[in-house]
């Protein structure tokens, strides 16, 4: 047996482990999606029936019948993209500065961002639901949009990626009369336009799917998003009908996987380039 078939047969316990691991996850999204197109009868059928009989789209129609699905979508849009923006944008001159320039206690002010990375949000919930209420930003897109204006994830990947330009382009922008403002916009973020998609998009992913904080935040129901909007979908006696559920979900999670598809070796190459750098 030549020693390439003896390295391919070795893999094989790989290759079974790593099938499982998928089966695992993809079954669950499966099963939500089935039960999202099949009729009532066959979500309770025992044995179950993993290939359904027929399809139907009444249970779409269910739940935009009991929700209103186009604002919970504009809510989500909104906030994501608002704390896209402001998290960009404050990332991107806080990474500047800790990249380019020498200040006392910078190697401390930088562990100091970092280490919120490590407070759980429900330990400062509380407190900032607190400071809100007493500024009336309670039940406001201000209140929902408050824990996400920065990003420390956001500020550590920028930073990174600006370490890999090279200082004297940064010297000669300079000597040509740029100030640091068109330089960071003009200059540093075109070359890092792989970094900022990347962290763009996974900010994105976690504003579009965060449900604690909004849950918390909002009273009315013309503010909630589709995380919050789904978690309350019941039926007018208090129970939960799963097809029109599931029917909700796969409303919630179709674009993200289309823009994580779309966007996934961009994201690879942008975690990938921008490294650890002393």
């Amino acid at each position: 047996m030549s020693r390439s078939t003896l390295v391919a047969v070795g893999k094989v316990p790989l290759y079974l482990v790593v099938s499982g691991f998928a089966i695992l996850m993809i079954l669950p999204f499966y099963w939500m999606v089935m039960t999202a197109f099949v009729p009532a009868p066959d979500i309770i059928a025992f044995p179950p029936k993993w290939i359904p009989s027929r399809l139907t789209l009444q249970h779409f129609a269910e739940a935009f019948a009991k929700a209103p699905w186009l604002a919970y979508y504009w809510n989500s849009f909104v906030v994501a993209v608002v704390s896209v923006g402001c998290s960009l944008l404050f990332g991107l001159f806080a990474g500047y500065a800790f990249a380019v320039y020498r200040f006392p206690l910078q190697n401390f002010f930088f562990l100091l961002i970092l280490a919120t990375l490590m407070v759980p949000v429900q330990v400062t919930s509380v407190a900032l639901y607190i400071l809100l209420a007493r500024i009336g930003w309670v039940d406001t897109y201000q209140g929902i949009l408050a824990p996400n204006f920065a990003s420390a994830f956001g500020v550590f990947m920028i930073q990174q990626g600006i370490k890999s330009i090279p200082v004297d382009l940064i010297e000669a922008a300079r000597m040509d009369g740029a100030g640091e403002t068109r330089i960071v916009l003009t200059i540093i973020a075109p070359l890092i336009k792989t970094t900022l998609a990347t962290v763009a998009m996974i900010l994105f992913l976690g504003s579009w799917n965060d449900f604690l904080w909004p849950v918390i935040v909002i009273n009315s129901q013309d503010l909630r998003t589709i995380p919050v909007g789904i978690a309350l979908f019941k039926d007018p006696y208090g129970s939960m009908n799963y097809g029109p559920l599931m029917a909700a979900t796969v409303i919630s999670t179709g674009p993200m996987l289309l823009a994580y598809v779309i966007s996934q070796k961009y994201m690879i190459r942008g975690i990938a380039l921008t490294g650890l750098k002393g």
